[in-house]
């Protein structure tokens, strides 16, 4: 039975994708020196013709685990890319996020897909911040890391997702070339109550700005917030 309706969800997944169904949404990221737009992060969602607008945590698990994760990555890079040349023409310095899975790693192809989009569209390499996670690198990692290492060298900004929240965090921060860490919004959700939040959260930052890196802190959505960091 539960293979049964695996198959059936994988098919819908494969009719989305040719119908063109999947849509990315973009959520800012603000510079908080002076509150300008920096950038965005292109977001999946799925207009599914009978259930709505679907999040990421209703369909990416099966996505991710299918024959469709590295086309939908490559699709997904290339829309952002798209719309990135847009806003740059507005902003020459607007960075497009977007977030990358195992699959796009294990097909071997992924620095070609990188500069094929870059390339149709007209866009230098520094408007690409490629995310990861820690999970992607705990298989072939030093496959993984030769990735992101030719990435960093074409001028593509890589950052870390969800920092903190895995055991292997700071021992991967040695050897992945990031630009940047992502602060998981667990930690900024209490950063302002809960005293063990604020120490990390401000170790964080200290870390990160001794070690050259830059700062994303994911869930921010007040100004009290915003001033405490």
């Amino acid at each position: 039975l539960f293979r049964s309706a695996r198959r059936m969800y994988d098919a819908e997944l494969h009719h989305a994708f040719e119908r063109e169904e999947f849509c990315l949404f973009y959520q800012p990221q603000v510079r908080l020196a002076d509150h300008g737009l920096a950038g965005a992060e292109a977001l999946i969602r799925w207009k599914h013709p009978t259930r709505g607008l679907l999040p990421p945590s209703a369909f990416l698990p099966a996505l991710d685990a299918g024959v469709l994760a590295a086309p939908v990555g490559t699709w997904v890079i290339d829309t952002a890319c798209a719309q990135a040349a847009v806003w740059r023409r507005l902003d020459p310095a607007f960075r497009m996020g977007v977030n990358l899975s195992s699959a796009q790693f294990r097909r071997g192809d992924l620095v070609k897909v990188v500069d094929t989009a870059l390339r149709r569209h007209g866009l230098s390499a520094d408007t690409l911040e490629l995310e990861i996670t820690e999970n992607i690198l705990l298989h072939d990692e030093d496959d993984v890391i030769a990735h992101l290492e030719a990435l960093r060298e074409r001028g593509v900004a890589l950052s870390f997702d969800d920092f903190g929240t895995g055991f292997a965090s700071l021992n991967l921060l040695r050897v992945v070339p990031v630009t940047h860490i992502k602060i998981d919004k667990s930690f900024t959700f209490l950063m302002r109550s809960s005293e063990r939040d604020r120490v990390i959260v401000t170790g964080l930052v200290e870390m990160a700005r001794r070690l050259g890196i830059g700062v994303i802190a994911e869930g921010v959505e007040d100004e009290d917030d915003a001033a405490f960091l």
